[in-house]
Order: structure tokens, then sequence, then C-alpha cells
């Protein structure tokens, strides 16, 4: 059978996701880099790029929705802006080695929660791991160059930038139906409340 990839995810809700939309928009036109708006919604990744195939995502499918049911809703803070040169990315995916991001401040309740959905994906097979676990939400990568991470620096340096967000669900993503771009496959609600 054939394996997909699925990356692992928590996309945010619709008003959020605007905001962060114009925020990679401003740095397209900045830097010339279009690549995060070409291929993701704005996002935090919080598992691993699992291979798996439809009976492999069958299984974890009713893993995960188990899981989810016994997960409380908890904030995270993504807080000012952060600049990769990433040589294992542009290894792995043949692209430039620069990233212009947010940064997320890891919490323990998004460690916790993430360490325990990890402990479920670790029996797949993934394309890469996440860990040591630094979460940031991209806003230029892949075919980001070092002229437009270099001009981007510069705009940014000053700046600061800080949102309180509620984390509910995480989802499973999939480019293979989608024309290279990346779009939820299965959203998991969170069970339990605040």
């Amino acid at each position: 059978m054939k394996k997909k990839n699925y990356p692992c995810v928590a996309y945010f809700e619709e008003e959020i996701e605007k905001e962060f939309r114009k925020l990679q928009d401003e740095m397209y036109k900045l830097t010339g880099s279009k690549a995060c708006l070409n291929e993701w919604n704005p996002h935090i990744t919080v598992g691993k790029d699992l291979e798996l195939d439809s009976i492999g995502l069958l299984n974890l499918t009713k893993e995960l929705n188990s899981f989810a049911k016994t997960q409380s809703h908890f904030e995270i803070e993504l807080k000012d802006f952060g600049f990769m040169n990433n040589k294992i990315i542009a290894k792995l995916y043949n692209c430039e080695p620069y990233v212009i991001y947010i940064d997320v401040i890891v919490n323990k309740d998004l460690l916790l929660f993430v360490e325990k959905l990890n402990k479920i994906l670790e029996k797949y097979k993934y394309k890469y791991d996440i860990f040591p676990y630094k979460p940031h939400l991209t806003l230029a990568f892949k075919d980001l160059n070092k002229e437009g991470f270099e001009k981007a620096k510069e705009y940014l340096k000053n700046k600061k930038f800080y949102k309180l967000i509620k984390i509910n669900s995480f989802s499973l993503a999939t480019d293979k139906e989608n024309n290279g771009q990346f779009k939820e496959k299965i959203k998991f609600d969170f069970g339990k409340l605040l």
C-alpha cells in the first residue's frame, strides 16, 4: 500500500489565522518568499510528520480520537520574531535554509500534551522527529533567500509581537490531495473543557 505523509499540527481559529496570514503576506511583500502562503495555513507543529498507509491512518485515527477526548484546552503564548539558518530543513526539503518565525513559549501544558501525543505517534513510521521541541509559527521559509532573510531581520529587529492563543484541537494534515498545499485531513477536538 502506498504511504502518504501526515504532519501533526495545531491550527488556529479563523480570526487568529487571518491575523497570521497578514503577517505572512507582509513578509512576502518584503522578501519575495511565498511558500508559507502557498503551502500551509498558519499552525504550530505538535507531532511527528508521519508516513502512513490507509490502514495505518485508520488505526491511528481511532487512537487519536480516544486521546483527544481526554485532553483539556490550554493556552500558549506567541512572542516576538525569530530567525534561523536551518541547514537540516534545507537538506531534508532541498530548499533555502532561512526561516523567519514567531516564537512559541513552551509552557508545561503544551509540553505535556506534546509528550503524551508523541508516545502514541512513536509507534508509527515518520519522516522527521520534533525533539528537542522548539515550536514556532513560520512566517517565511523554503523559498526565502539570504537577501530576503537579511531584509526581514533588519525590518523586524525592533518590532515586538505578543498573542495568547487557546489550543483546543490538533490535526493530521496532508498535501497529497491538495496539489502540494498542506490542508487539514482529520481534526481531533479536545473533549474536556477548562
